[in-house]
């Protein structure tokens, strides 16, 4: 989360939310003037955001029930933040090019997801290689700003949109 340079009342996606676990790292990112917008299409996870916000007496998370599609954001974003979401999307260019509306004119996408190799991500199909994601980023209208290395099994990856 560091090293993504979050700002005080940045508006955030925390895109494929699950049960939370970076939304309250992100949350304390932005602080109490910004939004992380917890955006999940499981409706088990949405509970225990919601359950979350209500122990922590959160003021700047906000549950979002996304359909596979469309992550259904109230308004412009300077940040998504995907982890280990995006190899269980489906026609991830399409995806991102409509994502990329609800962006802020500097928006960027960071995005999280395993290296396809070892059991889990290689046998199981729970990863993406991290050149397919820069090629369909791209593809998507976004230009790679850089790469960070923190986890040996997975890549982390950062896109602008492409002005133009």
């Amino acid at each position: 989360i560091a090293a993504l340079a979050i700002t005080p009342g940045s508006r955030v996606a925390d895109l494929g939310a699950g049960g939370g676990y970076f939304t309250w790292y992100l949350a304390d990112a932005v602080g109490p003037q910004g939004k992380v917008f917890a955006v999940e299409i499981d409706e088990t996870a949405l509970d225990i955001i919601t359950k979350g916000i209500k122990a922590r007496s959160s003021t700047n998370v906000i549950p979002i029930r996304a359909e596979p599609g469309n992550a259904k954001l109230p308004e412009p974003v300077n940040l998504v933040f995907s982890c280990d979401t995006y190899h269980h999307m489906t026609d991830r260019v399409a995806y991102f090019q409509k994502l990329a509306l609800s962006l802020t004119t500097n928006g960027r996408v960071a995005i999280l997801d395993f290296h396809p190799h070892g059991f889990f991500s290689g046998l199981l199909g729970h990863g993406t290689a991290k050149e397919d994601v820069r090629r369909e980023m791209e593809a998507a209208g976004y230009r790679h700003e850089g790469d960070f290395n923190v986890v040996d099994s997975q890549h982390f990856q950062v896109f602008a949109r492409k002005q133009s």
